[in-house]
């Protein structure tokens, strides 16, 4: 029974870290535009969440998204959103931070689930 009962409070202690861990993207406001056949759109300034593949898959209970990746969400209205799957290098690890997106210096790149791409730029001056 002794063995039992750390085991029992370890896998409480993971399952909490899991729980919060699913939730941990961070969300900025950004300026972004997508490519189209006459070259980019209009830049719309919005609020871009960002996520792990990892977060995602645990957020929505599906396998659609690459653990490895980090993801841009724009919510554009009710049930519509744009799923970005960033080409740009960053270090996130398994969850992204305000300090990981904070560090970014030079706009991201990306595809979304159509295969548009995207630009999103997070500081003053845009691309």
């Amino acid at each position: 029974m002794k063995q039992l009962i750390p085991r029992i409070l370890l896998f409480c202690v993971f399952s909490f870290c899991l729980l919060m861990g699913t939730y941990a993207e961070c969300t900025k406001a950004a300026t972004v535009k997508y490519m189209q056949q006459d070259g980019w759109s209009r830049t719309y300034r919005v609020d871009v969440s960002f996520m792990t593949g990892y977060e995602l898959i645990q957020a929505t209970n599906t396998m659609n998204y690459n653990v490895n990746s980090v993801y841009a969400i724009i919510f554009w209205g009710q049930s519509q959103a744009s799923v970005i799957e960033l080409s740009s290098l960053l270090l996130c690890g398994s969850e992204v931070s305000c300090s990981c997106i904070n560090s970014v210096i030079y706009d991201l790149q990306g595809k979304d689930q159509d295969g548009d791409k995207w630009n999103i730029c997070l500081g003053t001056y845009c691309l």
